[in-house]
Parts: C-alpha cells; sequence; structure tokens
C-alpha cells in the first residue's frame, strides 16, 4: 500500500469523527482523544434502558455530532425517529433519541465550561444549579456563575445525565433566583436574556447573562423574559464582527426561537442569540452600534 492509500484510508477512519467549529467549541481533533483523555478514568456502570421517545420541547442533553460530549438543548421538532435539537449556543442539527438524555444535570457533576462562545474548556464540578445557571468549581479553587450553553459534561461520566434520570424541577418565574429575566445592559436600551441567581437586601438582583458575563443591577433595570410569538427582535447571525439583523418571533419551545427574519428566510436560533428595545417587544428598532453583552466574544 503506498503512503498516500494508507493517508487516505486513515483520513476516511476519522472523518466521522472529525468536528469543525460549527458549533459549540470543540478541540479539532475530538474523534482522535474522546473518550480516553489524559488522566481520565472510565467508570462502569448499569447499562441505560432503551431509549423512550422525546416530547417536542422537552429539554435535553445531546450527543453533539456523536463526539461523545453532551450540550444543553431543547427538541423543537420530530419527523419519525429523528429529532431536530436546537443547543443553547443557537445550534442546531437532527438526532436519534438514543443520542438523547434527559434534563437531569445536578450539583457534583463534572463538566467541561468555556468563558465565552469560542473559547476554551475548563474540567469543573457543579456546586449549584438554578434554572439555567450553574455555579461551578474549577481546579486552583477558581469558582464562578455560568450559562448551560458554555457546559458540556462527557457521556459515560458517573455523574453525566442518562436515560431514564428524572427531569430536573421546572424553572420558576417572575423575578426570582433561577427565573429567566431581560436586563437593560449597560442601560443602553436594549434587553439581553439573563439568568436570576441572587436578590440583594438592597433589591438589586445579580444576573448571569447567557453568554457568560455576571453583574448587579438595579430592579428597574429587569424584566420578566416572556418574550412571545409576535415579538420583534434582533438577531446575532455573527459573533466577530458582530452583525444584527431584525426579525420577529413566529415560534418558541423553552430557549429555542424561530425567527422570520426582515431581510428574508426562516431560522431555529437560541435566545442567547437575541436582543430586544427596551421601549417594546412587539417594535424593535434599527440594529444600532452599540455596546452589548456579547461585544468581545469570538465566533463559535
Amino acid at each position: 500500500m503506498t503512503d498516500s492509500i494508507r493517508l487516505l484510508a486513515a483520513c476516511l477512519l476519522l472523518a466521522p469523527a472529525c468536528v469543525g467549529r460549527g458549533g459549540p467549541d470543540l478541540p479539532d481533533n475530538i474523534g482522535q482523544t474522546h473518550p480516553e483523555g489524559a488522566g481520565h478514568q472510565r467508570v462502569e456502570r448499569e447499562p441505560e434502558p432503551e431509549p423512550e421517545p422525546v416530547a417536542v420541547g422537552a429539554t435535553v442533553w445531546g450527543d453533539f455530532r456523536g463526539t461523545g460530549f453532551l450540550f444543553y438543548g431543547v427538541v423543537v421538532e420530530r419527523r419519525d425517529a429523528d429529532y431536530r435539537v436546537i443547543y443553547a449556543d443557537g445550534t442546531s442539527e437532527w438526532v436519534r433519541a438514543g443520542a438523547l438524555r434527559p434534563d437531569s444535570l445536578r450539583t457534583d457533576t463534572e463538566v467541561h465550561v468555556r468563558p465565552t462562545v469560542g473559547g476554551e474548556f475548563a474540567e469543573g464540578t457543579v456546586g449549584r444549579r438554578l434554572g439555567d445557571a450553574v455555579y461551578v468549581h474549577f481546579a486552583g479553587g477558581v469558582e464562578r456563575w455560568t450559562n448551560l450553553a458554555h457546559v458540556r459534561v462527557r457521556e459515560g461520566d458517573p455523574t453525566a445525565p442518562r436515560r431514564g434520570d428524572e427531569p430536573v424541577s421546572p424553572r420558576p418565574t417572575g423575578i426570582a433566583p433561577g427565573a429567566n429575566v431581560l436586563v437593560d445592559y449597560h442601560r443602553a436600551g436594549l434587553r439581553f436574556a439573563a439568568v436570576v441567581t441572587a436578590v440583594g437586601d438592597d433589591a438589586r438582583i445579580h444576573v448571569v447573562y447567557l453568554d457568560g458575563e455576571t453583574e448587579w443591577v438595579a430592579p428597574e433595570h429587569v424584566v420578566p423574559e416572556e418574550l412571545a410569538v409576535g415579538d420583534a427582535v434582533h438577531v446575532r447571525r455573527r459573533w466577530e464582527p458582530a452583525e444584527w439583523v431584525r426579525g420577529r418571533i413566529v415560534a418558541r419551545q423553552q430557549h429555542a426561537v424561530q425567527i422570520e427574519l426582515d431581510d428574508g428566510g426562516l431560522a431555529w436560533t437560541s435566545v442567547l442569540r437575541l436582543r430586544t428595545a427596551v421601549a417594546t417587544t412587539t417594535e424593535a428598532p434599527e440594529p444600532a452600534e452599540v455596546v452589548d453583552a456579547a461585544a468581545d466574544e469570538t465566533d463559535p
């Protein structure tokens, strides 16, 4: 066998596991390093039950592109045995039921977390979960809040979600820890989605934005996140350079929203990629060049 034929054969063997950068940030050599990474010890567990049908609207952890890493998403459509999942960072894919796990991520789950979209993942452990926000303990004593959009779990780890698990409790509503809200970011007249993690004695509210940033804000700058069909929004179609387009919500399932864009087209995305004007959610002005909650992020 010639060298060129050997190279071609190797590429064909690795191709199904090689992942590009069109979604949650994964290393280019993921197919070669998964599942046995440096220092990783696989723990034998009882076999999981056979997969059952998953309801449209269910939040899940999906095996992203068969890489063995689970990402947080929601089922928005079903066609026979195939399910369309919109992940929390806006990535979309069709998968079989066997690739889905219930949203059972809880305290002490071992996770990988990136600081922002496109950032490098670091290993940590969930210390607390409030809705879609998690407080993570990293090596060296570092601790911080983040959003599930930046979390992945290695499928097969002893603490990973698995079929048959009981899902976590529904998120609270209103302005309470764990509730989804919209925040007038830096009082610039545009609201971004966030999760409440605490309410102080002075009524100030601590939030973690869906891009991973955190801050304390005055209560008058926070409203419940109640985006619905018919609301006008701006959609961040590109991270860097930032590109915003106007559209209107035509369907919604949890964090997933289907947008009819003003410049044509219909697309599913995540609330992470939306912003809306403070004045109203039914009429959005032309996108403006302003400081926003994701300005320092890179293309996923």
